[in-house]
């Protein structure tokens, strides 16, 4: 994953100064600053989409004129595009130096360098891109890139300096919006279709890698939907993957189709080799952006649920749909009568791929707005009216959460209640098919081939009733299975 370079042209500790002048110390940790990468959302939400008031929206048309020929040379479409990218300068909060390990004796040779006990370190700066969105000076970044910083400088293609605004950020989907003081008549980039990309297009990419300004690299779309691979928490992002160089310090610099069009933001490096480069989808963009230039956040919609994929069986093809794992007491899912083990299957009639389509299309929908929830219950179809609710902040979420699962958590890993075991329901019956190492089924002593009962009083013959008998425990859980025509029963309590 990419986090923004560190740079500084100055001494920033005693402990470097001391090293560059062949002098000892006895230690000392160094003083860096890092930005780190969070991440939850995209949103259909938008205020209508007033794009065509915010950017200039591509047709697909070459943007360079004449013969060009992206097979000889991508040349021209450098010269065309490179006005529109930006460098970033972003400036932490100065910190006072670390003292730690210094010998006493070196204080009064520090404190001519105005160095000594009490002194402040240079101000941490990181280093990033980005592209012009309006003539105006409306940028286009990571949130990464600027989430903490006191202080932006902005850097044009043709040297011009100008001081940065942060007008909006979105940790979610890592975009930020960035207004340039005082500027006016600038080279605007034209933003383009993600969607319509194909594994295989070239693309090309314009920023300041590792600090080098204007540098240009190009590739193939590697792959398209990859989901939040682990990089953001709570992300509902679907990278673009390329293999067009992207290193620290790109964060922020567009991605260009073979029209001149930007088709992604530049976010991450696949920390697992080389020519593994990601890329925020533009279209994903074009429905923070408005929100962020109205009011500088995004606001999402919510159901309230937890869940997971479909595990495919062996020689079949996979499920459509979204499993609902657990449904939070008093949220829209719960008013609306959804239950742990609903397989959602479709949205106002549109099909639901997985669970992070669900989450997607929810996050994407105006909070308030009414939607109709296709559900199948243990092969019932069922329609569910559901009211779309806000998406709390991730301080209430994280409450929540511990609600659900008790302070401790050691019975519900992963934020949500289960069993630790794969279950097949049949007849009217659930027989355990498999127990997961170190889970609660083990810690029951549930064995392959036992036939669930009970749980917790609760009698249980479909999946989704094993997530809500566990979800309603009073900090035991017991349990009661058939196994060989007899009736055991285990119980253990939440230490």
């Amino acid at each position: 994953m990419s986090s923004t370079t560190i740079r500084s042209r100055r001494l920033r500790s005693p402990q470097a100064l001391l090293a560059f002048l062949g002098l000892t110390t006895l230690g000392g940790a160094a003083v860096a600053l890092s930005y780190h990468n969070h991440a939850e959302a995209a949103g259909e939400v938008a205020a209508a989409n007033t794009g065509s008031a915010l950017w200039r929206e591509g047709s697909g048309a070459p943007v360079v004129g004449g013969e060009f020929d992206p097979r000889r040379s991508l040349a021209p479409l450098v010269k065309e595009l490179s006005p529109a990218v930006v460098n970033i300068r972003a400036y932490g909060k100065r910190a006072q130096l670390d003292m730690q390990g210094i010998d006493p004796r070196m204080l009064p040779f520090l404190d001519q360098f105005n160095m000594g006990p009490g002194a402040e370190a240079p101000p941490q700066q990181g280093i990033g891109s980005g592209f012009v969105l309006t003539s105006d000076g409306l940028v286009v970044t990571n949130h990464h890139v600027v989430n903490g910083t006191e202080r932006l400088e902005v850097k044009l293609h043709d040297g011009r300096m100008y001081k940065g605004k942060v007008l909006g950020s979105d940790p979610y989907t890592d975009i930020a919006l960035v207004q340039l003081e005082g500027a006016s008549g600038l080279k605007t980039a034209t933003l383009g279709n993600s969607t319509a990309l194909a594994v295989g297009d070239w693309v090309m990419a314009i920023g300041s890698p590792m600090g080098l300004e204007q540098t240009a690299t190009a590739g193939i779309v590697s792959a398209k939907g990859r989901g939040s691979l682990g990089l953001y928490a709570n992300s509902y992002i679907d990278f673009l993957q390329t293999d067009a160089s992207i290193a620290p310090g790109s964060s922020g610099e567009p991605l260009f189709n073979m029209a001149g069009e930007v088709v992604g933001i530049n976010t991450a490096v696949g920390g697992i080799g080389r020519g593994l480069g990601f890329a925020v989808p533009i279209d994903q963009a074009k429905t923070v952006i408005p929100q962020l230039k109205a009011s500088g956040k995004v606001v999402r919609g919510w159901l309230g649920i937890s869940g997971r994929e479909i595990e495919p069986a062996v020689g079949r093809t996979p499920e459509a749909g979204a499993v609902v794992g657990a449904v939070q007491p008093g949220t829209p899912a719960a008013e609306a009568g959804l239950r742990a083990g609903d397989r959602v299957t479709a949205i106002n009639g549109r099909e639901v791929l997985n669970f992070s389509d669900l989450r997607g299309r929810v996050a994407d929908t105006k909070p308030g707005s009414q939607v109709i929830l296709s559900v199948d219950r243990g092969g019932k179809k069922v329609d569910l009216k559901a009211t779309i609710g806000k998406l709390p902040s991730e301080e209430e979420l994280q409450r929540s959460a511990r609600r659900m699962n008790g302070e401790s958590g050691k019975l519900f890993p992963d934020g949500q209640p289960r069993l630790g075991a794969q279950v097949e329901a049949k007849d009217g019956s659930l027989t355990v098919r498999s127990v997961m190492p170190g889970s609660l089924a083990d810690e029951l002593g549930l064995r392959e081939g036992d036939v669930l009962q009970t749980i917790n009083g609760q009698k249980v013959s479909q999946v989704g009733d094993v997530a809500s008998a566990l979800a309603s425990d009073d900090g035991k859980v017991a349990v009661e299975v058939k196994r060989g025509g007899s009736t055991h029963s285990a119980m253990i309590e939440r230490r």
